[in-house]
């Protein structure tokens, strides 16, 4: 990979903001959120963490996935014929899916404390 700026260059890293290739003498930046190429990209970049920083919304939905899955394996296992019916099945994808989003989380809150 080349750098954007300078074609004869070769790249050391990517922009983290917008994944543009940067040479080590002139565009490489090392900020406190990644590399960047200018000013706008790390302003970028620093908007991105402030808004990671609000998290406590996406913890509330992964909890509603959960829950809402729960009660769609309760509805299919009480009141459907089939053991392996739509709402069990859906159920089992909403809770699974929830409990990936919260295991993510807590990863992502372990690694940035």
């Amino acid at each position: 990979m080349k750098c954007h700026r300078h074609r004869e260059r070769d790249a050391v890293g990517v922009c983290a903001a917008c994944g543009k290739g940067l040479c080590a003498e002139d565009c490489a930046q090392d900020g406190d959120f990644g590399l960047h190429c200018d000013a706008a990209c790390a302003r970028r970049l620093q908007a991105r963490e402030r808004a990671g920083a609000s998290a406590p919304v996406a913890w509330f939905w992964s909890i509603l996935l959960v829950a809402v899955g729960v009660a769609l394996l309760y509805y299919g296992y009480r009141y459907s014929e089939w053991s392996m019916s739509v709402p069990n099945l859906l159920g089992m994808l909403f809770v699974w899916y929830g409990v990936v989003l919260l295991l993510q989380r807590a990863a992502d809150r372990t690694h940035k404390s």
